[in-house]
């Protein structure tokens, strides 16, 4: 009986000696259960005694229990470990630990032993390397690493669609890793707190609603393993008459920005503007572009808004904004924005004064608009509630126009008009309707990406 304790004390040791380091994810959501941007996240050890504060864009908190960081250092010379929950949604980070430096390959197979991916790393320094991986398909997979006849590997879990079968290599772990973290705003934090499997652990977080710093319900647990935590609030984001798309009610891309979605008629709208640093592929999109250029992809930030980047987005000039949509989706045609406006010009609810070309109000998010008098306008508050549709247009401006931030919004089409020239619909602030006009493709706008 001695003996069976022994041997099962002995297994339990070596099973949370053998863990790897704890994840905290953490998004928000509303009460429709749709994703809300967290301002900041407030982690406290009730066990250890400790609180530290995430702040955008960290949204997520690396822990590693006590001796595991030194068992790992002194007995592996190989070893994988996923730095996010598993199961995960299309894409997650993933750590390869080496003793020795050299060349090492990293490859992903399906549960039949197919090869999905393979990754040829040369010249690999020893330490802790992060690793993106994405997959396409739902499914059981192996990650392997292999280097100088030793390999390790381990299983994922795959539930969702992450555009594409990629591994890329973002970055090493090092003493500074935590700040490192916060100056390339990757969204990853990790803590030298003192913590154990099982510690009591509570969490809240804190959102923008209106202008206002909200908090969300208390989560108060204890902690095991990786997981992802959904911070409750209780207002909606959206608009009176809102539902995002059937089946699909956020979407990421492949800097993991998550937006919501909008169901408006038949199309499949993304509620947010795009604000993508890289084509679906991986590609980086160029930051600032050559503007004397047609054929210069860029996109532009307008580091001086007032407007938060969840709703602003970044501009894009139109050979950008061709490509720039997440796997799925596209850059609108002047007839698919064409279908937007006819069928909200039918609907009682998203019109004005009974006019169905004075749909702007319904479009219009319902902050950062300069005060206009022109009835039915999104800067006029005298009459109905702006963003009744949910698709909260906010005044962008655009990257040449001076001070025309809280004034209007130009959103691209795909549709060209002349050479050098592609159609654009337009919300002003003292205007009633969605205009239609045209714009040079050199300029940078906003995009909204809707659904293949």
């Amino acid at each position: 009986m001695n003996k069976t304790l022994t041997f099962t004390a002995f297994m339990m040791l070596f099973a949370g000696v053998s863990a790897q380091t704890v994840s905290l994810t953490f998004t928000g959501s509303d009460v429709l259960d749709q994703y809300v941007p967290l301002i900041q996240v407030v982690v406290t050890n009730h066990t250890k005694g400790w609180q530290e504060t995430l702040v955008w864009p960290d949204t997520v908190l690396v822990l590693t229990p006590t001796g595991i960081a030194d068992f790992e250092s002194q007995n592996r010379s190989l070893g994988l470990s996923l730095n996010n929950s598993n199961p995960f949604d299309g894409t997650t980070y993933a750590l390869l630990h080496i003793s020795e430096p050299g060349d090492v390959t990293v490859e992903i197979t399906d549960i039949a032993g197919r090869k999905i991916k393979t990754l040829q790393a040369t010249s690999v320094p020893s330490g802790t390397h992060e690793m993106r991986v994405s997959l396409s398909a739902a499914g059981i997979y192996f990650l392997t690493a292999r280097q100088n006849g030793k390999t390790a590997s381990m299983k994922m879990v795959n539930r969702g669609n992450g555009g594409s079968n990629n591994i890329v290599f973002s970055g090493v772990e090092t003493q500074n890793f935590a700040s490192l973290r916060q100056s390339q705003n990757t969204g990853r934090g990790v803590s030298n707190s003192p913590f154990d499997l099982g510690d009591l652990m509570e969490y809240v977080g804190y959102a923008t609603y209106h202008g206002n710093l909200v908090e969300s319900a208390h989560i108060t647990q204890e902690v095991f393993s990786s997981q992802t935590n959904v911070l409750p609030f209780s207002f909606s984001i959206s608009g009176d008459d809102a539902e995002p798309c059937p089946g699909l009610p956020t979407v990421m891309d492949y800097d993991s920005n998550l937006y919501n979605t909008v169901q408006i008629g038949t199309q499949c709208w993304l509620r947010e503007n795009l604000r993508a640093t890289h084509y679906p592929d991986g590609t980086a999109i160029p930051n600032g572009g050559d503007t004397m250029s047609n054929t210069a992809p860029f996109f532009y930030d307008n580091t001086t808004s007032t407007i938060p980047l969840d709703k602003r987005g970044y501009w894009y000039n139109w050979q950008a904004a061709m490509q720039a949509c997440p796997e799925g989706w596209h850059l609108p045609s002047d007839s698919e924005w064409t279908v937007l406006h006819d069928y909200l010009g039918l609907q009682s609810d998203y019109i004005c004064h009974e006019d169905p070309n004075q749909i702007a109000k319904a479009l219009a998010h319902d902050l950062y608009w300069v005060t206009a008098y022109e009835e039915c306008s999104p800067g006029d508050l005298s009459v109905y509630a702006n963003n009744a549709t949910g698709f909260g247009a906010v005044p962008t401006g655009e990257s040449y126009g001076s001070d025309s931030e809280g004034i209007y919004v130009m959103f691209w089409s795909s549709t060209t008009n002349y050479t050098t020239f592609a159609w654009v619909r337009l919300l002003g602030n003292s205007c009633p309707t969605l205009l239609r006009d045209y714009s040079v493709k050199l300029s940078g706008h906003s995009v909204r990406c809707l659904r293949n």
